[in-house]
């Protein structure tokens, strides 16, 4: 395999430099699943955490429940026993809760689901009677955060796998939305989000999202929540960064942060991508300045189906029995990055520093490319349900955005659909490299100097405030920046707004003028380049078609 590359080109602008936390996730643990021990008390665990480089743990709480027992206190008691053997291992940990994406019900209490919520929902508060003694114990703090595992999965789809293996569970998350305008619908979401985080949790502990699909980041994060998009998994890596990346810039003051999960997971299996895939994404999570960045799984060992790149066991580690392990090529990968390149490569650049070019403005509505069943093919993998109101599947508004990221991306993405998920645009997975040039998407609410750095606006979907739309106008009129936007979203507030400059007002995404529009606005069809403050970083292909090499260029 290629080595890490980075080439730094003219001397750094500035001495600062920012620091980022490795870890693992544990979802399917071997040792737990299969040898019955508690990783956390378990010193090979953390022998092999120390041999990887790793100092931040994903744990996945497990509830349980004992007919006529009630198992609260036993779970407190877990959850105290994980935290202290983090601490003594000097590791800092996250709490993943997505137990309730696969299961409908766990009686913690005899005669009360723990997943139920109120308004027929499901999804899990976890009790501050078991977070509490953590959070105020003595000493610094080793929970980190509250992973939301897949949460925009579970409310686009209404917890559809919920009852596991099948994927009939159609349950609301959050928010029922049945009903509800999108614009409703947004505002309902992120009101939750932010119940949850100050009334349920105080706002004293971190909250997460992972997300399959890459659309919800910024209802979460003007929740306050951190975007922490997948890379591999099912992803086109540049796209879901840009989502993630505007996520973040967007709603920065309102608590939101930018981490990054390299997800061994994919469509072929597990483990469903090459090493070199691996190392790619590292050095991607890395150099967008991301504060967090975990590997998920550390060694989940029992799929059937795997990349053929993949060696026969193992993900990150192999037990050879519950005391000895074995790195594999993945932990390898992860080993070299942690212990050698990172401390060898110090970041002078930060992800609140992105300058995007290319901005899509649009309401986040979950419009993906998922369809419905049809020639004998069962539906997406996500319900054909925008926010998951069961009333509006994927229609024209919410697909305009879709026709542009081929444009973006040099014809690497499809036409179509923005995830290896739609399996009809997407037959077959490509390489990990996808070409574009600093886009970032934002919401419909976007107002600021976050929108200062931006050339082009794509300005589509279901709505637009009028403080967005000035906002634009304004950069537009005084000739910064060009506009591409749907008509009825100009026309709903053009007539109160004086408004001169370079606009592109369309009924159909799909017209030859949108890709001579952008034309000025694409970076070269073998790098994919991101702009910061001070510094560029471009993404190149290696030799190997799954391999990247980083230039990092002072400004």
């Amino acid at each position: 395999m290629v080595g890490f590359f980075c080439e730094l080109r003219a001397a750094p602008a500035q001495t600062v430099t920012y620091p980022m936390v490795v870890g693992v996730d544990t979802a399917g643990s071997t040792l737990s699943g299969v040898h019955e021990i508690h990783y956390w008390n378990h010193k090979p665990f953390y022998d092999a955490l120390h041999d990887l480089g790793v100092e931040f743990v994903v744990v996945h709480l497990m509830p349980w429940s004992q007919p006529g027992v009630d198992t609260g206190p036993l779970i407190a008691e877990r959850m105290v026993e994980i935290d202290r053997g983090m601490k003594a291992h000097g590791k800092r940990y996250a709490l993943n809760l997505e137990k309730p994406n696969f299961v409908k019900s766990i009686e913690v209490t005899p005669g009360r689901n723990e997943f139920d919520q109120p308004g027929g929902r499901h999804f899990w508060l976890v009790r501050r009677e078991w977070l509490d003694p953590i959070l105020d114990a003595a000493g610094p703090r080793a929970l980190e955060a509250l992973v939301y595992d897949e949460a925009a999965h579970m409310q686009l789809s209404n917890n559809k796998y919920s009852d596991y293996p099948r994927d009939t569970c159609d349950i609301p998350f959050l928010v029922d939305t049945t009903g509800m305008g999108l614009e409703q619908a947004y505002d309902a979401l992120v009101a939750e989000c932010v119940r949850i985080r100050k009334e349920h949790y105080g706002n004293r502990v971190r909250l997460t999202t992972e997300q399959v699909w890459p659309d919800l980041f910024h209802i979460f994060a003007r929740g306050g929540w951190t975007a922490a998009p997948k890379l591999l998994k099912e992803h086109l890596n540049a796209v879901v960064v840009s989502v993630a990346l505007g996520a973040a810039l967007q709603y920065h003051d309102r608590g939101a942060s930018f981490w990054v999960s390299p997800d061994l997971w994919g469509i072929m299996g597990y483990p469903g991508h090459p090493p070199e895939s691996l190392r790619s994404a590292l050095l991607m999570g890395y150099w967008l300045g991301a504060e967090c960045l975990y590997v998920e799984n550390l060694d989940f060992d029992r799929s059937r189906k795997r990349h053929p790149a993949a060696e026969e066991e193992g993900s990150l580690i192999h037990w050879v029995d519950p005391d000895h392990y074995e790195l594999t090529a993945y932990g390898l990968v992860l080993r070299e990055f942690a212990r050698d390149y990172v401390p060898n490569h110090p970041r002078p650049i930060d992800w609140r520093t992105y300058r995007p070019r290319v901005a899509i403005v649009r309401l986040p509505d979950g419009g993906w490319g998922q369809f419905d069943a049809a020639e004998g093919r069962r539906e997406a993998p996500s319900r054909n349900r925008l926010l998951g109101n069961r009333l509006h599947p994927l229609d024209v508004a919410a697909a305009e955005w879709l026709k542009v990221w081929p444009i973006l991306t040099h014809g690497v993405v499809k036409a179509g659909a923005i995830t290896y998920h739609n399996r009809r645009a997407y037959p077959e997975m490509q390489d990990f490299f996808v070409p574009i040039d600093s886009v970032a998407v934002f919401d419909h609410r976007v107002t600021g100097e976050v929108l200062d750095s931006v050339e082009c606006f794509v300005v589509c979907g279901h709505a637009l405030s009028r403080a967005t739309f000035e906002a634009i106008a304004e950069h537009v009129t005084k000739g910064n920046a060009t506009c591409i936007i749907a008509r009825r979203l100009y026309e709903k507030h053009a007539g109160d707004v004086a408004v001169t400059g370079d606009w592109l007002v369309l009924d159909d995404f799909a017209t030859p003028a949108v890709a001579a529009k952008l034309q000025p606005f694409l970076g070269p069809p073998n790098v994919a380049r991101f702009r910061f403050a001070n510094h560029t970083v471009d993404f190149r292909r290696g030799n190997d078609p799954n391999s990247i090499e980083v230039e990092l260029m002072a400004q």
